[in-house]
């Protein structure tokens, strides 16, 4: 049987060349959607990295309003604050605490110990790291409408306002948070 006569019978079939070409498109199909299907898992990752480092920031943004909102005796300048104030009642500790936040190489540090009247530097002081990862920590006051300062001048009066903001080694800048500290004094509170 020649050639012409088996096209001529409308048998059906492809070549090798068309087999080859539709298995080559085939191919390229399989591979743009695995690599998208990898681009998408890695974006996944990533946003959900993101998302935890920013529920940590969440809370410890928190922590820090509520410790500086009920605080007292503020003294402070651009890179530490040091005030006394409770602390949160989840670590289960009664009583005033003298609280100091500041930056160490790069982590911002909350330090605390016991509030004993007549007593500036204590043996019992505990310090836990709240970020990590920090360059710059940076403390500002309002005192009675005025510009911001870098430190609290008038220790028995407390500032309006304190803005704290961190600077992240990602480059990555905390928004300022701005906090007013309580109007009225804690009792029993010496300095």
């Amino acid at each position: 049987m020649s050639r012409t006569e088996f096209h001529r019978q409308g048998t059906k079939g492809f070549t090798l060349l068309e087999l080859l070409v539709v298995i080559t498109i085939l191919g390229l199909i399989l591979v743009a959607l695995s690599s998208g299907v990898h681009f998408a898992g890695r974006a996944w990752q990533s946003q959900e990295r993101s998302g935890a480092r920013q529920g940590d920031l969440d809370a410890v943004q928190n922590v820090v309003r509520n410790l500086i909102a009920s605080g007292t005796h503020f003294e402070g300048d651009g890179t530490a604050l040091r005030f006394v104030s409770e602390l949160p009642e989840a670590l289960g500790r009664r009583g005033l605490y003298d609280i100091e936040l500041h930056a160490v190489a790069d982590r911002l540090m909350l330090t605390w110990c016991p509030h004993l009247k007549g007593t500036k530097a204590n043996s019992q002081s505990k310090a836990t790291e709240l970020v990590k990862g920090v360059t710059a920590v940076k403390f500002a006051y309002l005192v009675e409408a005025s510009a911001w300062q870098t430190t609290i001048a008038d220790k028995t009066k407390p500032p309006a306002l304190i803005r704290v903001a961190l600077v992240l080694d990602n480059g990555d800048m905390w928004p300022p948070l701005v906090i007013t500290p309580m109007v009225e004094a804690v009792p029993n509170v010496t300095n």
